[in-house]
């Protein structure tokens, strides 16, 4: 993996470039990792993702709590030839990286011992060691893959809490730093210590300690529990910790943080120097009915965070989700349309709702790299945090009692109904 850095600006963070592995696409960061489960992106085929939402190189983010059960079956895939973990599961060539937990479900606190890590799998919990977690990454031959790390914290650990998972943390990585060479995947370095600064220090310590070329990024872990919980973060202290971890890391490596953060919060942590995110937030909005309208251009338009397509108040309203929106949802459907699809429980009302929320999202983060390369950063914070006036207006994505079950997750693929 190859990162440099294009510019960094007074107000607005900064752009790089980013190889993940030779001969592949050259990236721009901020970057926006899509997030999968098992391996498929949500409620989307490959063919469908790239005829209707984008056809520009996309890096996958692939999670162990939800693809554990393939090791098996991807060891013997990659001693056949020399085909690699995008191309297993239908995006082939596509760039990649594996993650332990699930960004878009809440991860269950507990479990913790002294010399495994607990995953929370699809099966019920598993154990990981250090020599295991190696032995599955070898399986699984990933472009890039985190360090194994304890991040079971968040704003309320207590000290002791926040201690253990860093000393854990610092254990698991002595094994994993002798033992890389197991692996030829680019490692990232995870910083964890909850909301507590002299544990980050002492994270950030540890892994640059290490030899020159152990490992190639760092991911910031231990900062919320995952799913919805990340959308309710109180940004001001987030943003203090980050702050004072980035100041200790050098230039040159990227920084990651996984994790479904509003859109303030996203553009706040890239002034901070963070470079990679991930479609957690997307896939968090489709799964609880929400359809994003945020505005984060200038316009005449009205905007507000998202659309509940829940609301009974539209079941009559023939306008799309979001006027202006060039997605096959908005050119197709309306918004009585996706109220009657969550009435009825058709699949094709996730489908339509993951289509327009991730072009909309990546949408955001085209007009974010173009704030950054201007300077602008700030303005467009002020634009997303005010919407039509409104001052603070609040993404964070309440939980809606009648969510999409796991087995109409699982129904194949309909999506080529649309």
């Amino acid at each position: 993996m190859k990162f440099t850095i294009e510019s960094i600006t007074k107000n607005s963070g900064r752009l790089g470039k980013l190889r993940i592995k030779d001969g592949g696409p050259e990236l721009r960061t901020p970057l926006l990792l899509q997030t999968t489960k098992g391996g498929s992106i949500p409620w989307l085929s490959a063919d469908v993702f790239e005829s209707n939402v984008s056809r520009k190189p996309q890096v996958l983010q692939f999670t162990l709590s939800t693809m554990d059960q393939m090791a098996e079956a991807l060891k013997q895939w990659n001693s056949s030839g020399d085909r690699g973990l995008s191309d297993y599961v239908g995006f082939p060539g596509l760039p990649n990286i594996l993650l332990l937990r699930d960004p878009c479900e809440s991860t269950p606190s507990g479990g913790n011992d002294r010399d495994i890590q607990p995953l929370f799998t699809r099966r019920g919990k598993e154990s990981l060691s250090p020599e295991r977690y190696l032995e599955m990454v070898a399986s699984f031959k990933p472009d890039i893959y985190q360090g194994l790390c304890d991040a079971d914290t968040n704003l309320e650990s207590a000290k002791k809490r926040v201690q253990k998972s860093v000393d854990r943390t610092e254990k698991f990585m002595h094994y994993i730093y002798e033992n890389r060479g197991k692996v030829e995947s680019t490692l990232l370095a995870p910083i964890v210590g909850g909301y507590n600064t002299f544990a980050r220090t002492q994270s950030i310590k540890h892994a640059r300690e290490q030899p020159a070329g152990s490992y190639g990024g760092y991911i910031f872990e231990g900062f919320h529990t995952n799913g919805l919980s990340a959308t309710t973060l109180e940004s001001s202290k987030l943003l203090s910790i980050v702050e004072h971890c980035v100041k200790q890391l050098e230039e040159d490596k990227p920084r990651l943080m996984t994790g479904a953060y509003t859109p303030v919060t996203v553009l706040e942590l890239i002034s901070q120097g963070i470079d990679v995110f991930d479609t957690s937030y997307a896939y968090c909005a489709s799964l609880n009915f929400k359809a994003l309208t945020f505005g984060f251009v200038h316009d005449a338009g009205e905007h507000k965070p998202f659309l509940d397509v829940t609301d009974e108040a539209i079941k009559e309203d023939f306008t799309p989700p979001l006027s202006n929106c060039k997605c096959l949802t908005c050119q197709k459907h309306t918004r009585a349309y996706l109220h009657h699809l969550y009435k009825t429980n058709e699949l094709l009302g996730p489908i339509l709702l993951m289509i327009h929320n991730l072009h909309h999202y990546m949408a955001f983060f085209e007009a974010i790299s173009q704030s950054v390369a201007n300077d602008s950063l700030p303005q467009l914070t002020e634009l997303v945090r005010n919407q039509n006036g409104k001052s603070q207006v609040d993404y964070s994505i309440a939980a809606n009692t009648k969510v999409i079950s796991k087995a109409t997750m699982g129904k194949g693929f309909a999506a080529a109904a649309v």
